[in-house]
């Protein structure tokens, strides 16, 4: 599907471009291929800055704005669609969120930034094919707007949830509230994918078997995504309760930092670089746990990689611990933001296009405290990061 450079180029205007801001991957293929099925053009990009460029380079019949979620809590949705529509005030600007908040402040159409952002459409995640699409053609079609008159905007289906919180000012005994609105709010994007590829091939059924079976396997892809949430989501639940199960023994730490690696590296051409001591050393610990942890900060060190960059291990012994360096050549963590990697669901700005449930980092300090030990980030550039692990030695007699 297309994607937006930061140029100018004007497009040809007799197509009928509809450019999607949305920053699930997942999300943004299934809704560009329901465009296209359509007989729109989509375009689509990830990031909210890039709309301006987008804009005058596409000159789209219709924007769809995903609800994303700044740093500070607020959703940008708003701010951009007030500046679109006062540059562009021919293009209609349509909201697509699964905040239920949102979505009732944009049906009322009464509030002041509900006002300047004119909102043509709304349409709800999940979605129905069938509404999304008529929403889409009602905004493409409507009268131009008029700046500082909202228009009535076209409704689908709501499905309300809770607001999604701050989660850049959240501490790890964040309410209980804030936690089950955010869980909520995670699950909505793989459900509206599976939703909608669902819907997809059932239009399809006996007319394109192969497209079928591309839809079929784009919802399993996702029910695999929501089961690897829910997994992390009990593991927290565990975790902060204090009735994680763990079975304490001696074992050898690098055993399973090989076998960490033989899972986690398995491409034709090895990535990761480990020095293997010569002489066991033993940690104490939960096996299971503490390969869980491994897998991680692994597992990371490539996802946020480039696919030929090397990753580092390293042991070094400190006093009564033991640590493991984990360091990647990817591109870092914001100094802005290294505070927040190891809150529950916060992703860098710089990976929000790489799919994740923002709980691993999370879940594996919290295991690192179970064990008397910690897990930190102890530097992080444009040039890669390093994380550490450190875990307690037996004691001696």
């Amino acid at each position: 599907m297309p994607r937006t450079p930061a140029c100018h180029t004007v497009a040809h205007v007799d197509t009928r471009n509809v450019l999607l801001v949305e920053d699930d991957p997942a999300l943004t293929s299934l809704v560009a291929e329901v465009l296209a099925g359509a007989g729109y053009k989509p375009i689509t990009i990830a990031d909210h800055g890039e709309i301006e460029a987008a804009v005058d380079r596409w000159r789209p019949h219709c924007i769809i704005l995903d609800g994303e979620v700044a740093a500070t809590g607020e959703s940008r949705t708003w701010d951009d669609a007030a500046v679109i529509r006062r540059q562009h005030p021919d293009v209609p600007v349509v909201i697509f969120t699964a905040d239920g908040a949102s979505l009732a402040e944009a049906r009322a159409a009464q509030s002041p930034r509900s006002v300047a952002a004119g909102f043509a459409g709304i349409i709800s995640k999940p979605f129905v094919v069938e509404e999304f699409l008529a929403t889409v053609k009602s905004a493409v079609e409507r009268p131009p707007s008029v700046p500082g008159v909202a228009p009535v905007p076209t409704n689908t289906t709501a499905l309300p949830i809770g607001v999604f919180p701050d989660i850049g000012r959240l501490a790890p005994d964040w309410p209980e509230t804030d936690l089950f609105r955010t869980v909520v709010h995670e699950l909505r994007g793989p459900l509206t994918v599976i939703r909608g590829q669902l819907q997809l091939a059932r239009r399809r059924i006996g007319q394109d078997p192969e497209r079928e079976r591309h839809a079929v396997d784009g919802a399993l892809a996702q029910v695999d995504r929501m089961d690897h949430l829910i997994t992390d989501l009990l593991d927290e639940a565990s975790v902060a309760s204090n009735s994680l199960s763990m079975s304490i023994v001696e074992f050898d730490l690098v055993t399973a930092i090989a076998d960490a690696i033989a899972i986690q590296d398995y491409a034709p051409t090895p990535r990761i670089t480990f020095t293997r001591p010569l002489a066991p050393l033993h940690v104490l610990g939960d096996p299971i746990r503490v390969a869980q942890i491994l897998d991680n900060l692994l597992g990371n060190a490539l996802k946020y990689s480039a696919d030929d960059a090397p990753v580092v291990v390293s042991l070094m012994t400190s006093g009564r611990t033991i640590e493991v360096r984990v360091s990647d050549h990817g591109f870092g963590v914001p100094a802005d933001e290294k505070d927040r990697i190891f809150t529950p669901f916060y992703r860098t700005s710089l990976a929000r296009h790489i799919r994740g449930t923002g709980l691993g980092l999370f879940i594996s300090r919290r295991l690192a405290e179970r064990h008397g030990g910690s897990l930190r980030l102890e530097m992080s550039s444009s040039a890669g990061s390093t994380f550490v692990l450190s875990l307690p030695r037996p004691r001696q007699g």
